[in-house]
């Protein structure tokens, strides 16, 4: 995770390089320090305020990272590539890509300019929504406290309760800190010495948690009255229950010696989403710590809190959220691309350019119906690779996968053929096949079962489509024209609608 903080140093290094974008608008005179893992950066230019928002100076000198980074000035946008691993930002604009997925940011990067150079500055609060830093902002201090997955700050080398988890520490300051709190402006509440400690006061006595199978549930029991603050995090998923005017009980359970720093923990084992019960004492200091519960979670999930002062007893009711099905997520992919080109027709065309045109038409038709989601592996001539391609439609939870391939073997064999591998997309691929086919024009051989890493690795119908073979002097000429190509991207997209019922 630190290495993907300092790539966003330097994706946002680049851009300062580049020229002729006008300058942001006036910030806040307020200036906030910016503290990663412990050490104050030094950036050419300090942080500054824009609304309610800190934003962070981006240039910050880095080296030999060896990672490839692409920059075109007419569009101000970088491409930074490590490994299979890609990050596009743009000046002027709320929405970043990470690896083909979009992340809002809530205030656009900007350029500011002075009388010689042009600095660029980015939310702070996007570090957290997008690569999982921690950031606690100390309005007292008005400083920003940043701690990376990597870093041990605030662990006094208990691991015990936090195995596994890439989302930092659990002491100080653990999954997040205060997360969010990032608006300089809020009123300090009398505390003007950055030294000073006020604990709070203690309104309730938790007496402890346990995870309820029968229920799905998190039970607390406590006395007296809780109020928790509730942070939803990513990267990894986890639900964060902060209780300010709580302290834990001399015989809460399980039993945990929390005056050494120490973590508890519980295991769950057969729920789809919930895999960890995490709690601990969270704070700057011994007199203002106060109880932490983080739920660990594999997979977004639904919740409910019901909090019932009249037994002492807090529930977090977990839920399997419901699809939203007025809209479904469909992931097209052009197979092969960037340093792939894929079989090499008898005209010496790569198939790569094949699969691509193909794969764009579709999208272009399947953009007018407002109940389709798409996304694609590829817009350009990129190379994902198969883990990359099969990852992204796992992750968007999508309702179908498609891959478009042309086909290369003997000059005698053409024709056409869909493949699936798993059970569960025979019915996808006997259907997209009766339509797909027969646009083709081609000989048809059929629906095959085979073991290929899109369609294996997939959790939704997934198929591929070898449209025609770029050996064959029967296929060749005719994949290549546009009334083959819009033929086959109308099937497509019917066959689509119709596995979804939207036909």
């Amino acid at each position: 995770m630190k290495k993907w903080l300092v790539l966003l140093f330097v994706v946002f290094g680049m851009l300062f390089l580049s020229a002729g974008v006008v300058s942001a608008a006036k910030a806040e005179t307020l200036v906030p320090q910016l503290i990663l893992d412990g050490k104050t950066l030094q950036p050419p230019v300090p942080p500054t305020v824009v609304g309610q928002s800190v934003m962070i100076p981006a240039r910050i000198a880095i080296e030999n990272l060896g990672y490839k980074v692409d920059y075109d000035n007419k569009k101000k946008q970088v491409t930074v590539t490590s490994g299979s691993k890609k990050l596009i930002m743009t000046i002027g604009q709320q929405t970043a890509y990470l690896d083909n997925v979009s992340l809002k940011m809530d205030v656009a990067p900007i350029l500011v300019s002075d009388k010689t150079n042009q600095y660029t500055f980015i939310p702070l609060r996007f570090l957290t929504q997008s690569y999982g830093v921690d950031i606690y902002w100390d309005n007292v201090a008005k400083a920003a406290f940043l701690y990376t997955s990597g870093s041990n700050a605030g662990n006094n080398g208990n691991t015990g309760g936090n195995t596994g988890n890439a989302g930092g520490s659990d002491t100080q300051p653990p999954d997040g800190g205060l997360i969010g709190v990032v608006d300089p402006n809020e009123p300090e509440g009398g505390n003007t010495d950055p030294g000073a400690v006020t604990p709070p006061v203690i309104t309730g006595n938790l007496h402890g948690v346990r995870y309820e199978a029968e229920t799905n549930a998190i039970i607390l029991n406590y006395d007296g009255l809780i109020v928790p603050t509730i942070t939803t995090l990513e990267n990894p998923k986890r639900l964060v229950f902060d209780f300010p005017n709580g302290q834990y009980a001399g015989d809460f359970v399980p039993t945990v010696d929390f005056a050494k720093g120490l973590l508890g923990r519980i295991d769950v084992i057969g729920h789809p989403a919930l895999t960890a019960v995490r709690f601990s004492l969270f704070g700057e200091s011994a007199q203002t710590k106060i109880p932490r519960l983080v739920l660990d979670l594999n997979q977004a999930w639904d919740y409910e809190v019901v909090n019932d002062p009249s037994i002492g007893e807090f529930r977090i009711n977990l839920k399997q959220p419901t699809p939203d099905k007025s809209k479904f997520t469909v992931v097209l992919d052009a197979g092969h691309g960037g340093s792939d080109p894929g079989a090499i027709s008898i005209t010496k065309r790569p198939e790569k350019e094949f699969n691509l045109s193909v794969i764009l038409k579709v999208q272009a038709i399947l953009a007018l119906d407002d109940r389709i989601k798409i996304v694609m592996t590829r817009t350009s001539d990129t190379f994902p690779s198969l883990a990359d391609r099969y990852n992204l439609a796992n992750s968007v939870n999508a309702d179908l996968f498609l891959s478009v391939h042309a086909n290369s073997y003997t000059a005698a064999t053409n024709g056409t053929e869909t493949y699936y591998t798993r059970e569960d997309s025979k019915a996808f691929a006997n259907l997209m096949h009766s339509v797909f086919a027969p646009a083709t024009g081609l000989k048809d051989n059929g629906v095959r079962q085979k073991s290929l890493a899109v369609t294996r690795e997939t959790k939704m119908p997934a198929i591929l489509l070898e449209v025609g073979y770029l050996s064959s002097k029967i296929d060749e000429p005719q994949l290549w024209t546009d009334a083959l190509q819009n033929r086959v991207a109308e099937a497509i997209a019917k066959g689509i609608k119709m596995q979804l019922k939207l036909y």
